[in-house]
């Protein structure tokens, strides 16, 4: 079993270089990308894992081997351990747009080992036509990269009956779609649809077809990785780049803790002037943080009224001006417009002759207000990050005094000083690269052990 990380930012990628390899040789994992994403990720992805010689995750550092990157020991590894896929971006909200021929040629590009074709949701007869065309099209492509054909349906007899026609048609390389449902108001395709058909449609195609490839497309999660395991079907999930906590979220656990339990412990004549400080430091800090989060609680709602004021708004024109919908789209799901943006709506607004409504006035004032909560709240955390800086300088400073401190006040002072001294991309980084190591790596390595 192989699980695949969706990526289509090079944020995704740098995360990924830094997983602790070495320490499960005997784990490989994937890397499933789609056409939709930009040309630099596209050409990011090409040169995975050497995107970047000026600084390497892997290495934390710059390239070692610039002369010959061919040398690094670290590249084979990650290359050894890692394959690269790509899928036509019909599970994102632009949806597959492509022809074959652009497609493939996007493939090539981003230098994959497998190419998914262009299925058609829940309709097996449509993606068999698909799948005809995508044959005729790949035959330039053979030696590129290994096309992936893609079964769909609504029901069990529906999927094994597409399968069958699929691999009639010489697929040697077949995923199964349709499995994922949309989240409520939105177009990604992002929860399993149903968990019991999934796995009867996996057993069922596993029981006719024992030795073939298989692959459950969005179907991954740490949850389901002993029964992907003994079925041996590959799949992917893209939720593992949001499993992590913001690093002030647990900054602020650890010193709350620290204030409760620890601090009157330092409280002695030796470390008065130190202490003062600190305390000081620690209620700044927490004026700063209940202010950013009251302003966050505010921003989160206006993003939700103004997202539903979009959807709402969007429907609209469908019904009235559907020729002016294509422009307006990709605004539904976000709840945070540029001015650009916000002119665009001002400009939708008139044309359906509500430009000085209390609806329109009420949609600009709301854009407008997002964007002033989100300056306020990014200064804020400018603002946060240096009383950071300055709470792990004191606390580092309290416990190299030569005084007697306990085991456990030592040991949350270190917490602290090293989450307060780290910047919230490296705590990010860190955070997901352990979730992924113990929760899909170790676990993956021991099957395979």
């Amino acid at each position: 079993m192989i699980p695949f990380f969706v990526a289509d930012r090079p944020m995704s990628l740098r995360i990924i270089k830094g997983l602790p390899l070495q320490d499960y040789p005997n784990v490989r994992f994937g890397i499933m990308a789609h056409a939709n994403t930009s040309s630099n990720f596209q050409e990011a992805l090409r040169k995975y894992p050497c995107e970047n010689l000026e600084y390497c995750d892997a290495v934390n550092g710059p390239c070692q081997y610039q002369e010959n990157i061919c040398n690094c020991p670290f590249r084979k590894r990650i290359l050894h351990q890692t394959i690269k896929m790509c899928d036509s971006g019909i599970f994102t909200k632009e949806g597959a747009t492509l022809t074959y021929k652009q497609l493939f040629a996007a493939y090539k590009k981003m230098g994959v080992e497998y190419g998914i074709m262009i299925d058609v949701y829940k309709d097996f007869q449509a993606t068999i036509n698909s799948a005809k065309e995508a044959l005729e099209v790949y035959k330039p492509y053979k030696d590129i990269f290994k096309l992936v054909a893609v079964a769909q349906g609504t029901c069990l007899d529906e999927y094994v009956n597409c399968y069958a026609q699929l691999r009639e048609l010489g697929f040697q390389y077949i995923a199964i779609g349709g499995l994922l449902r949309r989240h409520e108001k939105a177009v990604r395709y992002a929860r399993v649809n149903s968990e019991e058909l999934m796995f009867d449609v996996l057993r069922k195609l596993r029981s006719c077809y024992p030795n073939d490839w298989l692959f459950a497309l969005g179907c991954f999660n740490p949850s389901r990785l002993e029964k992907l395991q003994n079925l041996n079907v590959w799949a992917d999930y893209k939720g593992w780049i949001f499993q992590y906590r913001k690093r002030n979220q647990i900054l602020n656990g650890y010193i709350n803790d620290f204030i409760s339990n620890n601090l009157d412990e330092l409280d002695i004549q030796e470390l008065n002037q130190k202490i003062l400080k600190l305390k000081k430091t620690i209620n700044e800090r927490q004026y700063l943080v209940e202010k950013h989060e009251n302003l966050s609680q505010k921003l989160y709602q206006g993003r939700r009224i103004l997202r539903e004021s979009m959807r709402l708004l969007y429907e609209e024109l469908q019904a009235e001006l559907p020729e002016k919908v294509a422009k307006f789209n990709k605004l539904t799901t976000r709840g945070l417009l540029g001015e650009q943006e916000k002119n665009l709506v001002h400009q939708m607004l008139h044309n359906l002759g509500k430009q000085e409504s209390q609806e329109s006035k009420l949609i600009l004032d709301n854009i407008q207000q997002n964007r002033e909560l989100d300056k306020q709240i990014k200064a804020l955390e400018k603002e946060i990050n240096t009383k950071n800086q300055s709470l792990a300088e004191k606390i580092i400073n309290i416990t190299s005094e030569p005084v007697r401190i306990s085991k456990d006040a030592i040991l949350i002072c270190k917490q602290i000083a090293k989450l307060a001294g780290c910047t919230e991309n490296e705590h990010r980084l860190e955070q997901v690269r352990s979730k992924i190591a113990q929760e899909v790596l170790k676990p993956l390595s021991k099957y395979n052990s």
